[in-house]
């Protein structure tokens, strides 16, 4: 038996830490918690990590990775696992030009490896699934933090468990400045928000039920619950003014298409790798597993006492969960709001196909491997000792992604940011066409082409669907730049 099959009948058999509904491998039988009524409950701001200590390049951070107890559902204590025994960990504020330097202890009882989603870091503080950090034991992350501005998160990212660590909770957000988006005009402080959106589900006391079965592996594990920041779909009390949010699909599996209920358009800024040329107005906005998205809404256009909310537009998940939070207005201003949102933002150039020396393609499906049909990527199951792509440094080349399956993939590639060519032969929609880390690949045929160009680092890293449990179960390689 090889080590990818190891692995693979360890994650098929392995005892859930949180308890798991009746399925087809014959799981306990657990009745979920009836859906709970919107809005009744604030938004949570996860707090701002300070440093433990800094020097003139330098700021060093700790923290624990350990077993906490939370009021997620009203009333209910809820066992988490989280960073800092936080659920989500707290906010790491980072600049460009100056490293962090994250010492993370693993007080939980399985292996962990923490990967920064969207960090431009060399592999050894990558967070690969096998560079684990086992109970008690401790690994410290430098992030050189040689990157545009954006919006990252940290997540575990242990082999063959990512999908069942994540839902424990183990999320945080990871937010990259610099100078030249600091310079722009903006909302900042206060103003700038982050929202983790999350799905899960729980048991009639408040326990996290995380239901893996062979169904699950294939669709997915979708929540019945919708949480922002930790909390079932919460309200939150805005000025009249501009404010900018920062949001994070973090659910395992579930896309959402975000929307505002009063039909005003949300004006897009950013997306997974940073700030766009230009803001787009748009209607409503996909957004799958693992990325990001920045929006800027005006408040001040709404009378006091309004309430609008962001929904989810999208239906094809199950359950359908059409409200994410609430926003009321309830004040007006401190001081008067002199941000806006400029007509340009940051420059781009858009990498010509001419410029790739390499041309790959992975194709996505279902492989019949012992009886299961397994998630692949050319056919092949995930082994840890095989090398699917040997880029070379500074080189740049355009990857394929080529959807032979019934179900989207957003497909994550670690180290470097990337510009969608074109999905299904059409370029991409504006607020698609900045730089990302993660592209969805349509069903039924999809083809997603991404160009991108290696720089900086050498060594082996991983590229995988973020449906969370497809990656744990064998949709995943491994590439590695070299000179």
């Amino acid at each position: 038996m090889t080590l990818r099959q190891l692995f693979l009948r360890f994650a098929l058999l392995v005892t859930c830490t949180v308890p798991c509904l009746a399925g087809d491998d014959g799981a306990t039988i657990l009745t979920p918690l009836p859906p709970n009524a919107p809005f009744q409950v604030p938004l949570p701001i996860p707090p701002t990590l300070q440093p433990t200590s800094s020097d003139e390049t330098t700021d060093y951070y700790d923290v624990t990775m350990q077993v906490g107890q939370v009021e997620i559902l009203p009333g209910k204590l809820t066992t988490i696992w989280g960073y800092n025994g936080r659920y989500p960990g707290p906010t790491i504020v980072a600049h460009r030009g100056r490293r962090a330097v994250v010492r993370q202890t693993n007080n939980l009882p399985e292996s962990m490896s923490v990967h920064l989603h969207g960090g431009h870091t060399p592999p050894e503080s990558d967070g690969l699934p096998l560079d684990l950090i086992g109970p008690g034991a401790m690994k410290t992350y430098t992030y050189p933090n040689n990157q545009e501005a954006a919006t990252l998160w940290y997540h575990d990212h242990a082999v063959d468990a990512t999908g069942r660590h994540a839902y424990m909770g183990l999320a945080g957000f990871y937010i990259l400045h610099d100078e030249y988006e600091e310079s722009l005009p903006l909302p900042r402080g206060e103003n700038d928000v982050a929202l983790a959106v999350q799905d899960r589900i729980f048991d009639y006391s408040g326990a996290l039920v995380y239901p893996l079965t062979d169904t699950t592996i294939r669709t997915g594990v979708y929540g019945d619950r919708l949480l922002v920041n930790g909390a079932p779909q919460p309200y939150f009390q805005v000025a009249r003014q501009k404010m900018r949010f920062r949001i994070l699909n973090g659910s395992n599996t579930r896309q959402y298409i975000f929307a505002l209920s009063n039909g005003d358009p949300l004006v897009q800024i950013a997306t997974d790798g940073g700030l766009l040329g230009a803001p787009v107005s748009r209607p409503s906005i996909t957004v799958t597993s693992g990325e990001r998205i920045e929006v800027v809404i005006d408040f001040a256009q709404y009378p006091l006492g309004t309430s609008v909310i962001l929904k989810n537009l999208d239906t094809t998940g199950t359950p359908v969960i059409a409200d994410v939070m609430r926003f009321d207005v309830v004040r007006e201003a401190d001081s008067p709001d002199e941000s806006y949102v400029p007509k340009k933002l940051r420059p781009m150039e858009r990498i010509s196909p001419k410029e790739a020396t390499v041309n790959r393609t992975f194709t996505l499906q279902q492989t019949l491997y012992k009886g299961r049909q397994i998630w692949t990527i050319n056919g092949q199951l995930y082994d840890p000792t095989r090398v699917d792509a040997r880029p070379k440094l500074n080189e740049t080349e355009i990857w394929t992604f080529v959807n032979n399956s019934g179900q989207s993939h957003p497909m994550h590639i670690h180290d470097i940011h990337w510009q969608i060519i074109d999905v299904n032969g059409v370029p991409p929609e504006p607020g698609d066409d900045g730089w990302k880390d993660t592209f969805n690949v349509p069903v039924g045929g999809g083809v997603v082409r991404v160009i991108g160009t290696f720089t900086d680092n050498l060594g082996g890293y991983v590229t995988h669907c973020h449906k969370l449990e497809h990656e744990d179960h064998a949709m995943m390689f491994n590439f590695a730049v070299e000179p």
